[in-house]
């Protein structure tokens, strides 16, 4: 069979499961998209917008002033998926853009980690399952609503096979022999269609190269895992580490969170919420237990793989160790040898620390990884789940190939194979997802939409970063401005400085409303003179204010409402929300 023939049926494959586990999105795919109400979800479609705009327009792609109006912000360090707007500049619908992002991110990721998986195993059928936990697993299948960016995984297992294709490693020295400088080429476009897609992905093809490297730098395959010595190192470099890591986390080095964010061992046997047959009580009462997470109830706690690979790939190696049963063809391959360290060192990656039951008992050696300026921007380890789902399954099942008796029966190895592909597809088939829409948008944002005036100003007011908030900062408010075409004061972005909470809290209006709004039942100070209050409207030319209906006849309603009838604003109920808009409107 050609190659490109292949690749389209596997795509297709992964993707009609893709169809399936988001069904009946596929009979919306113009019109909804996947959400967990009120979380980053909302996010994603503004991406594409802005990006579809910007670009339209000739405005800066990278920066903005949709949000944060009057100065904007960079997007440079945003969660902002270009490549999804590149995708929706293509098919001019932000919706559709997004759909069929992740369609493809999907359907890719499982078609790239099968043909990974075909270098080693015999069995479509494993090679299929393969494919399908790296493109399906938990990890991906939880955050597939809401965090969009880590799941578009579609370059990693074809990254490395361009790397594998690339390269020629030789222990101890640090550059490698190139083999084809068109598969270097290839690792450097996927890279960069990586940088567009999300950067914790982009990083693990870094940390998958040197690791990969480090196997022939260090010449880790030369270790006599029999020697005392050996052991005795072993123990000295955890010790070492141990101790560095919690005298630099006592002296105060910014680790950015990673271990307030690190995972617990026991999250390994956790199933998510998602998971529609396997998320029993015992799991649901553990997942929100304070004593256990740091952040009950956070999708970062995940770090389940299922049940049935982990007990397979532990049995097996078990079973390699009493029967001494021939090696693997990963493990009989120059190239495949190092992928059991890749595996050992994503799996330590992530748990900065040996947490059980929330108590820290070890620090680990690759945590020092959170104290170097630049890689501590990666503050949740727990997604690095993401790559042994690569691994795993590839190592896995070539040992169960290895494992077979050569008189098993072909039918029989065929039979064994989906006993394991129901047992895994038990274990994660996902509950069904909520989904949002365009016409789910209050009708006052498509009033306002229709307005003269630059900017509207919401209530509550907020901004909110992946560090910190400010007052309160709905995430649907972005996918709002997708609707009504105005610019805001207010924003969330991953990041964003000190100056932009600065400016919303120091603004004579924007700030009164603010502190109503945050503190109601608190003296507030004395409102802004006539001379601020001119100044403001002609410098925010606002469309309208809107008043969220929870914030109705409250303090910052009253405030705004005081302030500005003597500029002829009037107000209207629509749909509990309060309209404010300006005379002639």
């Amino acid at each position: 069979m050609k190659n490109w023939l292949r690749l389209a049926l596997l795509t297709a494959f992964y993707g009609a499961l893709f169809l399936v586990f988001t069904w009946p999105l596929a009979a919306h795919f113009t019109s909804e998209f996947l959400v967990v109400p009120g979380h980053d979800s909302y996010t994603y479609p503004w991406n594409v917008w802005h990006f579809r705009t910007a670009v339209q327009t000739g405005q800066p792609i990278f920066h903005t002033d949709w949000l944060f109006y009057p100065g904007g912000a960079w997007l440079l360090l945003h969660t902002y998926t270009p490549i999804l707007g590149l995708i929706g500049l293509l098919v001019g619908n932000d919706l559709l853009a997004v759909n069929l992002g992740l369609l493809l991110s999907y359907a890719l990721s499982g078609a790239g980690a099968y043909l990974l998986a075909r270098r080693w195993l015999q069995s479509p059928l494993l090679s299929l399952l393969a494919g399908f936990i790296f493109a399906y697993s938990p990890y991906k299948l939880q955050r597939l609503p809401e965090h969009y960016n880590l799941v578009l995984t579609a370059t990693v297992p074809f990254y490395v096979l361009a790397f594998l294709q690339a390269f020629a490693f030789e222990e101890r020295k640090f550059l490698p022999r190139v083999r084809s400088w068109g598969a270097v080429a290839g690792c450097v476009a996927l890279g960069f269609i990586t940088l567009l897609s999300d950067y914790y992905v982009l990083f693990g093809l870094l940390y998958f190269s040197l690791a990969y490297a480090a196997w022939y730098w260090l010449a880790l395959g030369r270790i006599r895992w029999g020697a005392l010595r050996t052991w005795a190192w072993l123990g000295g470099i955890l010790v070492v580490s141990h101790v560095l890591i919690r005298l630099l986390r006592r002296w105060g080095v910014d680790d950015h969170g990673a271990f307030w964010w690190g995972g617990d061992l026991v999250s390994f046997l956790l199933p998510p919420p998602t998971s529609r047959f396997v998320y029993w009580n015992w799991a649901a009462r553990l997942y929100h237990n304070p004593q256990v997470f740091n952040m009950p109830g956070s999708l970062e706690n995940t770090l389940f793989i299922g049940y049935a690979l982990p007990l397979l790939a532990i049995g097996l190696w078990l079973l390699r160790r009493v029967h001494r049963r021939p090696l693997s063809a990963v493990a009989q391959d120059a190239q495949g040898r190092p992928l059991a360290w890749v595996l050992i060192f994503f799996a330590m990656l992530t748990v900065p620390a040996l947490r059980i039951y929330g108590h820290d008992r070890l620090h680990l050696p690759t945590a020092l990884l959170h104290f170097i300026p630049f890689f501590n921007n990666i503050r949740c380890p727990t997604r690095w789940i993401m790559m042994v789902g690569l691994f795993l399954p590839i190592l896995t099942f070539s040992a169960l190939e290895a494992a077979w008796p050569a008189r098993l029966h072909a039918t029989a190895r065929t039979a064994l194979g989906l006993v394991l592909v129901g047992l895994v597809l038990f274990e994660y088939w996902p509950r069904p997802y909520d989904r949002s829409s365009r016409a789910a948008v209050p009708r006052v944002f498509h009033e306002v939409a229709r307005m003269p005036g630059k900017t509207l100003i919401p209530v509550p007011l907020g901004a909110s970063s992946g560090n910190r908030l400010l007052g309160q900062m709905k995430a649907t408010s972005l996918f709002y401005q997708t609707v009504h075409h105005k610019k805001m004061p207010i924003g969330y972005l991953s990041r964003v400085s000190d100056e932009q909470f600065a400016a919303l809290q120091n603004d004579p209006v924007l700030g009164g409303v603010l502190r109503r709004q945050i503190k109601p039942d608190t003296v507030a100070p004395a409102p802004p003179g006539p001379g601020q209050v001119q100044a403001f409207l002609r410098q925010y030319d606002p469309a309208a204010f809107v008043i969220s209906p929870e914030f109705r006849e409250q303090p910052a309603h009253l405030f705004l409402r005081q302030l500005l009838q003597p500029y002829g604003y009037r107000e209207q109920l629509v749909d509990g929300y309060v309209l404010l808009t300006p005379p002639g409107q």
